[in-house]
């Protein structure tokens, strides 16, 4: 390969990667939390993405459409903790596969209600204008939006770091990762906390699918294969780990996009041989730990 292919491999394996950052946070964030593994984060991304579409058919703005959607998905992912999975969590505190089923079967209601409501048939979320055609990187042309799309992606998910990293919720909302029995021992309103965290966790995957649904198209289920690359991210960096989560992502972008460019009949086993590696040499993935309770 050239070094100007390498350098648009290596763009668009970014653009992907900081995008799948925003799903696989909400995903490690959510388990690290609480222990459940969100089964509906897949709709919820798709909920987002035709929200905006929503929002920008009725209104004529792709950016309005890129607000509301995170705002919405977000109170929603709140509602859903607050309302269904705090009191199944307080009943039956010692099950875990009762959230799972419940986050799957929400997942498969919020799927079937974007069918009645926008139907079954793929759909386009329109561009902006002034994001449309390619602009030039030295010796390189790059798609504007893709542009964009990496720009936003990673000013969220660095915003999102910043706030975990470094500020009093963040620094309690690792605190109660590490050790939820501790945490609430010293004062901390555990409850409240999943319940920001499922709604942060739920308006990020939301933003993504808008910025992703942009990208590429729309339809019921095209977030299965987004939450799962997501997932694979998680797992290679470890279950629970914020850092884990982004490292993961990252590298995942990196190996799909040289391996649709290198290897486009191998490219979907690579990501999970990649993953299988990582496993076999660490069982935890990169960043992983025990996880107290």
């Amino acid at each position: 390969m050239s070094p100007e292919a390498i350098l648009t491999q290596v763009l668009m394996g970014l653009t992907v990667g900081v995008n799948l950052v925003l799903v696989a946070t909400g995903l490690t964030l959510v388990f690290g939390m609480m222990g459940v593994i969100n089964f509906a984060h897949a709709a919820l991304f798709m909920l987002g993405a035709y929200l905006g579409l929503a929002t920008t058919a009725r209104l004529g703005s792709f950016w309005l459409g890129l607000a509301a959607a995170p705002l919405a998905i977000g109170a929603l992912g709140a509602a859903v903790e607050r309302g269904l999975l705090r009191p199944l969590r307080t009943r039956f505190p010692d099950s875990h596969l009762l959230p799972l089923l419940l986050t799957f079967g929400l997942g498969l209601f919020f799927e079937g209600m974007a069918k009645v409501i926008w139907g079954a048939d793929v759909v386009s979320l329109d561009k902006p204008a002034a994001l449309a055609g390619a602009v030039t990187l030295g010796r390189i042309t790059f798609p504007t939006y893709w542009l964009f799309a990496l720009v936003a992606a990673a000013a969220l998910a660095a915003l999102v770091w910043l706030v975990v990293e470094r500020t009093a919720l963040g620094l309690t909302i690792r605190a109660a990762t590490q050790d939820p029995t501790m945490a609430a021992v010293l004062g901390v309103d555990v409850a409240r906390l999943n319940t920001v965290v499922f709604g942060l966790g739920s308006a990020l995957a939301a933003a993504a699918g808008v910025i992703l649904g942009a990208m590429t198209s729309l339809s019921p289920q095209m977030g299965s294969g987004v939450v799962l690359d997501a997932f694979i991210a998680v797992v290679i960096g470890g279950l629970g780990s914020f850092t884990g989560a982004i490292v993961g992502a990252l590298l995942l972008g990196q190996v799909q996009s040289f391996g649709v460019a290198l290897f486009p009949a191998f490219h979907t086993p690579l990501v999970f041989l990649v993953m299988a590696v990582v496993l076999v040499l660490r069982p935890t993935g990169l960043f992983g730990g025990a996880r107290r309770t």
